[in-house]
């Protein structure tokens, strides 16, 4: 049992701040470094914490677990070092850029036996955990469409595309109802940048059983939607991460029927217990750094979210190729 944890954050920009404020407030937190010197020094005057080079943190054997916010090109070689010195991880998403790291990773961590976690946020949002409970209590009949959007004006990544941004929190979530991996994908996507992929994407996945899920994503909206929903044969539940807690959860009974006519029933508010995601997300992984479990979102589950967005990519390829 480990008497004092003791976790270092590396990566203090607009995310890792909010990682920083959860961990210090758990106790938990011990050093910080970003390679933004002026970052690193705002968080260890706020939280009265030393600043350490990347090296010592890997060396220091009182440091138990190391989370990774920083720049996405930079997860796979930090965390393979920090898992190399027998460091438990936690990486924010994305978890890396390609599938082949996803893969080293997760073996590397396996060899390792090291908690090795990827920060699926949504996965810990009372609304979707609720919503999941909904599903397997036949709230909504037979899962039949899964509809996701997330959608805003925001930061253009030079090294990731929307889909690594975006799309990852929605495939996971997907993953998570489904449990199992598509068996067929198809994507229509927007170049305005000069970046590694594209800035919106319009996903459709196909999946055994029939049923289908659509993802569309996009970070040159003028406007912000952030939706998941899914549609039964008895209703659909609607999870509105914009709307008030009192909103967030929606039942809608309305159903087409088999003769495509349209049966109308009043929406249900769905009463759920409001709670901060990311500290529930971290608060899993100092437990499972204590019970030696696996994560929800483990690297496994990485993996298998990665798969999805390494066949998307494939066919975005295919898809220029063909034009």
């Amino acid at each position: 049992m480990i008497k004092d944890l003791n976790i270092a954050l590396i990566g203090c920009g607009n995310w890792g701040k909010n990682i920083a404020r959860n961990l210090y407030q758990m106790g938990s937190l011990t050093c910080i470094y970003d390679s933004n010197i002026k970052l690193s020094e705002k968080l260890s005057y706020d939280y009265s914490l030393p600043t350490l080079e990347l090296n010592k943190i890997f060396k220091d054997h009182n440091i138990n677990a190391i989370v990774i916010a920083s720049p996405a090109m930079t997860h796979k070689d930090i965390a393979i070092e920090a898992l190399n010195n027998d460091k438990d991880v936690f990486i924010e998403k994305p978890f890396c850029l390609s599938l082949t790291d996803a893969q080293k990773l997760s073996e590397l961590a396996t060899n390792k036996k090291r908690i090795l976690m990827v920060g699926h946020l949504l996965n810990y949002h009372n609304a979707f955990i609720k919503m999941k409970e909904l599903i397997k209590n036949g709230k909504i009949g037979v899962p039949q469409n899964i509809r996701a959007n997330r959608l805003a004006l925001g930061a253009i990544r030079s090294e990731e595309s929307v889909i690594y941004d975006l799309s990852a929190h929605d495939i996971s979530m997907i993953l998570s109802i489904v449990k199992e991996l598509p068996i067929d994908v198809n994507v229509q996507s927007i170049h305005h940048h000069d970046n590694v992929g594209p800035d919106a994407v319009s996903i459709k996945l196909s999946f055994s059983k029939g049923l289908t899920a659509l993802i569309n994503s996009d970070w040159m909206s003028p406007y912000k939607e952030h939706k998941f929903s899914i549609i039964g044969s008895k209703g659909s539940l609607i999870f509105d991460d914009t709307k008030t807690w009192s909103e967030k959860l929606l039942y809608n009974p309305s159903i087409v029927t088999s003769k495509n006519s349209i049966i109308y029933a009043p929406i249900e508010k769905i009463e759920i217990q409001e709670n901060e995601p990311l500290k529930s997300e971290l608060k899993e992984f100092i437990d499972c750094i204590y019970s030696r479990k696996s994560p929800l979102t483990d690297h496994q589950e990485a993996v298998k979210v990665q798969t999805v967005m390494d066949m998307i990519d494939k066919k975005i390829k295919g898809n220029k190729i063909d034009t």
